[in-house]
């Protein structure tokens, strides 16, 4: 297990080459509204070169969502769990329709050996909700919040497990 190494997974770049892509196209449309109106031609420019570097920035600076490490899962939203804590990683896919389009939607769904306290207020009660719809799973991760798939990431976590002496 000491020779698996530690893996980050980032956000998917995709939002922030969105936010290029948008920015240019605005770039140009300020040079055709420049031929109308100066100023705002100008203005409509400047803002999309904001976006354009900003966008760039972003996708230069993707934050970790996971971090996989040899003892440990350390997700940025279910904190850290311990390999030996998870009694199962599972994926879960629904296909929602929305107006006749099918969708797919994908998650790795952490199932924890011994659930944790629940949060007071709004926040407890919808932690409570998700665990009764979504199947007794303490800890989901989406596939839109990985630049990976989710059975690679169900794959990775398993080899982590396997060495902790867990059942898979």
């Amino acid at each position: 297990m000491t020779g698996l190494p530690t893996i980050e997974i980032r956000f998917p770049a995709t939002y922030a080459w969105i936010a290029i892509v948008f920015g240019v196209v605005f770039f140009f449309t300020g040079f055709l509204v420049a031929g109308q109106n100066t100023a705002l031609g100008l203005l409509i420019s400047a803002l999309a070169l904001a976006a354009i570097i900003g966008g760039n920035y972003w996708r230069r600076h993707l934050h970790v969502v996971a971090r996989l490490t040899p003892r440990q899962l350390i997700l940025r939203r279910g904190g850290k769990v311990d390999w030996t804590e998870i009694a199962a990683i599972d994926k879960k896919t629904f296909r929602p329709s929305y107006k006749g389009v099918r969708q797919q939607a994908d998650y790795a769904c952490i199932k924890l050996t011994k659930r944790r306290p629940t949060e007071p207020g709004l926040a407890g009660f919808l932690d409570k909700v998700k665990f009764a719809a979504l199947g007794g799973y303490d800890i989901i991760v989406p596939h839109h919040d990985l630049s990976c798939t989710v059975d690679w990431f169900i794959a990775e976590c398993n080899k982590r497990r396997s060495g902790t002496d867990q059942p898979l």
